[in-house]
């Protein structure tokens, strides 16, 4: 789950980075990082990636030839509504 009190940024990578090596993309700390969001593949087949960071943390120009790209915003993803059951041969039963 998103942590509201970080902001997206997303980073470019030859290989799928471990949390240490996106922090040194960025130029932060681990600790600057969510650990529990870990190092997310947003398109793998161009090399992209995001992490949670702390917004006061967020390297001061992400321009064009930079690994990175950001802040965005790290919205909270929950499900909308109340789960419908489904019956054994996979009918709506709600």
């Amino acid at each position: 789950m998103a942590d509201p009190k970080k902001v997206l940024m997303t980073i470019v990578a030859d290989k799928p980075p471990s949390l240490a090596e996106a922090a040194a993309l960025l130029g932060v700390a681990v600790a600057d990082l969510n650990e529990t969001f870990g190092v997310v593949p947003v398109d793998p087949a161009q090399s992209l990636y995001a992490v949670e960071i702390d917004p006061d943390k967020v390297p001061a120009r992400s321009a064009g030839g930079q690994p990175y790209r950001g802040p965005f915003s790290s919205p909270r993803i929950v499900p909308m509504g109340t789960p419908r059951s489904k019956s054994s041969s996979g009918e709506d039963q709600g």
